[in-house]
């Protein structure tokens, strides 16, 4: 009774929240439509505050919401980027801020955001960057800024790239615990935290070479945009030199070390402010709510871009998550749409199921036979199984930072035996009809024949692997093996070992895909659709009428916190059986 009363609570608080919404809901929209006419003053001398608090997804919203994030959409890597392209040709946005201490974004992404960054200045108007102090990414963006601003107590935390990684081994033997490990490729190192007490010399070949090759791409654009010379940017990161905003400011990491209301006083002067008025800063989520972003328009011809960003999952589903059901269903739409003429597959994945890979290269295939010219674009990552599924793709364009290759597979199992015959004092038997009946048991070591088994099943995998490289990328699978092994490589030497084909981006993919089917006029339709409730969009229409029309912000974030509310209890309510969950995100600060 007690869990029916629990339930049935959770049930109610959801669908008071969801009947909260509507009213609220119905009501601003009402009221909204009766003050009609109102000019669109919420722009005005605007100034496009960019703060990356969250990590930047692929494609809008293609990502489980986590504890702390901010309610609404979660805004991708496209869509940021035209947003800046928007922001450039737009009178009422004046100038860009960089607001950003740290970020929680890959490399590769990180450096798209700081090329259409350098492309808004294009149009003219300024980019200023401040920060109480920069990690290195953050600096990296930052440094493309016309005009980079520090806390005179802030420091700069230019370094240089590492790795440090724990390995596990020597835990596992105290707590009885073993780990049989088959892999193919000295250099697939996945497996080396288990198996290994320190790096395996391929391993650390292997890291070394793709972090100077990345450093290096890192340094030569804070070179540029900074006018220092490499020599001196490696003393400074060799040194420390930026570890304090008198050091920053000499070594010219800085233009000035300002506090915050002085950077303000600044930025009034750029805008052409008084001295008492406000600061219209937008950002990324307030633009995008006064932005027209859609990709409907009067061309019938479509490019369709497939994100495959996440875990490669066999029989699993979920948001940012690469899984055979979902993708199956979306290849299956794609060839009987008539209107898509190309595809372009997104991949920011380092991989997973290899069956799931396999399922996915194969539906490649059956677009490629019908017709439809397949171009693939690399991420942050397209590793393992997220290059097993590109690997067929007719073109390849990766970032230069772009971390890829790992072109080889592994097996494991654990082992509780000892841990459940010495340290638990439980011990196991059985009967068996056939030799093999209870294999693979965690509790029983495992005997030759299986480890034999489990050796050529990896083995076979493997070349099969390498099969479908050598066909896609038209290499001897010998060649292949050469540059396979497991091993990783940056999107730059990649394209010089021919993984690669092109040092490019997505839209450079999209235009290389209407290259190749030969049309010229089309949209880009894009996948997996992201199905909204009608609350939900009538939630975000309403949001979007009040910044429109210049209302409240706190009145626009409260809304926004409410259909969070309504999300997370949705789920209690459709929920089958009894249910351990929280209705309530908690924020860490």
């Amino acid at each position: 009774m007690k869990e029916f009363l629990r339930s049935m609570l959770g049930s109610c608080l959801g669908v008071l929240v969801a009947i909260l919404l509507i009213v609220i809901v119905l009501f601003g929209v009402g009221a909204a439509m009766s003050a009609g006419g109102k000019s669109n003053k919420t722009a005005e001398k605007g100034v496009l505050k960019l703060t990356l608090n969250d990590a930047i997804p692929e494609k809008t919203d293609n990502v489980e919401t986590s504890f702390g994030d901010t309610p609404g959409s979660t805004l991708g890597l496209r869509h940021i980027v035209r947003l800046l392209e928007n922001a450039a040709k737009d009178d009422n946005i004046k100038g860009v801020v960089i607001q950003v201490s740290s970020v929680q974004t890959g490399q590769a992404t990180l450096l798209q955001l700081r090329n259409a960054i350098a492309s808004f200045k294009e149009s003219g108007k300024f980019v200023y960057a401040y920060a109480d102090s920069y990690s290195q990414s953050a600096y990296f963006l930052a440094s493309v800024a016309d005009s980079v601003f520090l806390n005179p107590n802030g420091d700069v935390g230019l370094q240089g790239y590492g790795m440090v990684t724990p390995f596990f081994k020597g835990s596992l033997e105290k707590l009885g615990v073993d780990f049989d490990i088959f892999y193919a490729g000295d250099f697939k190192s996945a497996t080396e935290p288990l198996r290994r007490t320190e790096m395996s010399p391929e391993n650390r070949l292997q890291s070394k070479v793709f972090l100077n090759d990345m450093v290096g791409l890192m340094k030569t654009e804070v070179s540029k945009s900074r006018k220092i010379p490499l020599f001196e940017l490696d003393r400074i990161m060799s040194e420390l030199d930026g570890r304090d905003a008198k050091r920053a400011l000499q070594n010219k990491l800085v233009d000035e070390t300002i506090y915050w209301d002085e950077f303000e006083a600044r930025l009034r002067k750029k805008v052409k402010l008084d001295d008492e008025e406000k600061i219209n800063y937008l950002s990324l989520d307030d633009y995008n709510l006064l932005s027209e972003m859609t990709e409907e328009g009067k061309y019938t011809q479509k490019v369709a871009v497939v994100y495959a960003e996440g875990d490669v999952v066999y029989n699993m589903s979920g948001k940012g998550m690469i899984d055979n059901n979902k993708y199956l269903k979306i290849f299956d739409k794609i060839r009987k749409d008539k209107n898509i003429k190309a595809v372009v597959l997104r991949v920011n994945s380092g991989g997973g199921s290899a069956l799931t890979s396999d399922i996915i290269w194969r539906e490649v295939e059956l677009l490629k036979a019908k017709g439809i010219p397949v171009i693939a674009s690399f991420g942050d990552y397209a590793a393992s199984g997220g290059y097993y599924i590109a690997a067929g793709a007719d073109s390849i364009f990766a970032s230069p930072n772009t971390l890829t290759g790992s072109i080889g597979v592994f097996s494991m199992l654990p082992n509780f035996k000892k841990l459940s015959n010495d340290k638990l004092g439980i011990t196991f038997d059985s009967v068996k009809t056939h030799a093999m009946a209870v294999n693979l048991s965690t509790v029983y070591a495992m005997s030759d024949k299986e480890k034999a088994y489990i050796t050529e099943s990896t083995n076979d995998i493997y070349q099969q692997f390498l099969s479908r490289v050598a066909k896609g990328r038209s290499m001897p699978v010998d060649s292949v093996h050469k540059y396979a092994q497991g091993r990783v490589w940056t999107g730059r030497t990649a394209k010089e070992i021919g993984l690669v084909d092109e040092i490019g981006y997505l839209q450079e993919a999209i235009n290389a895909a209407a290259k190749k089917a030969k049309i010229a006029d089309f949209k880009v339709v894009e996948y997996p659709r992201i199905e909204k409730s009608m609350l939900e969009q009538l939630v975000e229409s309403w949001a979007k009428q009040q910044a429109e029309e210049g209302e409240n912000a706190h009145m626009n974030a409260e809304m926004r916190w409410l259909l969070r509310l309504y999300k997370e209890n949705k789920a209690v309510w459709q929920a089958e059986g009894v249910q351990a969950r929280m209705l309530l995100d908690i924020k860490f600060d």
